[in-house]
């Protein structure tokens, strides 16, 4: 009985120690983001952010800004700059302004600069069927982080892309791959293992918060972890039977 009790505290700590690299809710670094994510009960029903009401890096303001406009009023940033875009198409868009501006579990690949990050596992899944609705999309920019002239046309007072030439999601990315790995730089990483990686469109609670990092900081943590994380909640149990 001493030797079960000496392994049953031995896994506890081990588990413990697994548990400690569970995704825990933080914001990334923006304008427009709380310093740590709360709920947030006015961020309207039926709209592109109330999925992430009960627990939410932006506020109702932020929530109803982008349901309404966009990017535009938040970072003067145009989608349409090529034309008008697809209702399926806006509808991803929205979400992933949502999702950056939201999302209470997406810290862990947030970097030093506002609004970064990199290499957060988007699900290929989702990637493919956001290239799906938007193929067919006409836009004027590759990389959005890099190619847009952010100052401020004296004119039409907005950005514009570097590149005036409009071309269709389907000739920018050629597939899902391409575009979830170059439209925000190195930001997402395009997981084609769906399993765990995060999505940005849910019904329910946050799928996102099951999504986590390993203890290096490399990548997400993998199956096997979590079946060892398993064992160590339940082989406890079975040596108290002997």
């Amino acid at each position: 009985m001493g030797l079960a009790l000496v392994v049953i505290i031995a896994f506890c700590i081990l588990a413990n120690q697994m548990a400690e690299h569970a995704a825990n809710p933080s914001c990334i670094i923006g304008p427009h983001h709380k310093v740590s994510p709360s709920p947030e009960p006015d961020i309207r029903k039926d709209t592109a952010c109330s999925r992430y009401s009960s627990l939410s890096c932006c506020t109702a303001n932020t929530s109803h800004s982008i349901d309404q406009h966009g990017d535009r009023e938040l970072y003067n940033f145009y989608w349409d700059d090529c034309g008008v875009i697809s209702t399926a198409c806006e509808r991803y868009l929205k979400a992933e302004s949502c999702f950056v501006s939201c999302d209470s579990y997406i810290g862990q690949w947030k970097g030093s600069e506002v609004l970064s990050l990199s290499g957060l596992p988007i699900c290929a899944v989702y990637c493919d069927d956001w290239f799906e609705a938007c193929k067919d999309v006409l836009l004027c920019a590759q990389n959005w982080i890099t190619d847009f002239n952010l100052t401020i046309d004296p004119v039409t007072g907005r950005f514009h892309c570097v590149n005036e030439t409009c071309r269709t999601f389907a000739q920018w990315y050629r597939n899902g791959e391409g575009m979830c790995e170059t439209m925000w730089g190195d930001s997402f990483q395009y997981d084609e293992d769906n399993t765990n990686c995060m999505v940005m469109l849910f019904t329910g609670g946050n799928p996102n918060s099951n999504v986590m990092k390993d203890a290096s900081g490399a990548g997400s943590v993998t199956r096997w972890q979590r079946s060892l994380l398993f064992l160590f909640a339940v082989f406890p149990y079975i040596l108290l039977q002997f």
